[in-house]
């Protein structure tokens, strides 16, 4: 009788110690959804519901693996083969596992969201989405544009945060032949033709000389990123008619 508990006991111990963590971790996985829910109060529900599946599954992993190693302690080189194969996975898929970082990042530090207007890389645009893989937003000529979240974290971002805080650039080159104060006034005339359509006073400044030309940037804000193509065409339009051999760029 002896030697039967003596040969029983150690697998029952480590049965004890195997099921007792099996309860540990389906107390901590039920609770998992409304701990992730209350530390990240401001994330969206469909966001938190991915973070809370990915943890459950890579729970549910850690757990299968220890109580195997718990219960059969000679599968520890199962265990180590395991890890191996995890740390090449980990290399497969590094630059996704990545991007998931990085979006975690965005969305707990509330970076950006819906209907911000950010500058990434001299480029205005407004989010309109957020997926599981980056940042969708939108140009004010419409154009549809897609950011990697790891781009975002990797890029200087200015969050304007509304229409208003959208910056419009236009380049102006103007003939040497005419004097520069001509030059400036005439550009700051045609920004006036539309200045009902402008939230900020347009600032003109002289940025060098290239190819016997003056070069001028024309920087406003606008209040409806709509009209900007129609903005653009009219302050064209007003500094060709007095200086018919200037260039106009955006």
């Amino acid at each position: 009788m002896n030697n039967i508990w003596e040969t029983l006991s150690p697998l029952l111990y480590r049965l004890i110690a195997a099921a007792i963590i099996v309860v540990v971790s389906y107390i901590i996985v039920r609770g998992l959804e409304s701990l992730v829910s209350l530390l990240f109060r401001r994330v969206e529900r469909e966001y938190i519901a991915r973070v809370v599946e990915g943890l459950r599954i890579g729970i549910y992993v850690i757990v299968a693996l220890i109580v195997a190693t718990v219960i059969a302690p000679e599968i520890q080189v199962l265990s180590i083969l395991v890890l191996l194969i995890g740390l090449v996975l980990i290399a497969m898929f590094f630059d996704a596992l990545r991007n998931m970082g990085s979006e975690f990042y965005v969305r707990t530090k509330n970076i950006v969201k819906r209907g911000d207007w950010i500058e990434i890389n001299g480029i205005s645009i407004r989010i309109v989405d957020l997926d599981a893989f980056g940042v969708i937003g939108e140009t004010s000529k419409l154009e549809k544009v897609f950011i990697p979240y790891s781009k975002v974290v990797n890029s200087l971002i200015i969050n304007r945060s509304s229409p208003l805080g959208l910056v419009t650039r236009i380049f102006i080159s103007i003939p040497q032949s005419y004097p520069m104060d001509d030059a400036r006034n005439t550009i700051i005339d045609a920004a006036k033709t539309v200045e009902q359509d402008l939230a900020t006073e347009p600032d003109v400044t002289y940025i060098g000389s290239k190819g016997g030309f003056m070069e001028f940037v024309l920087e406003f804000h606008i209040i409806n990123y709509r009209k900007l193509g129609r903005i653009i065409s009219a302050i064209e339009k007003g500094v060709k008619e007095r200086i018919p051999e200037a260039i106009v760029k955006t």
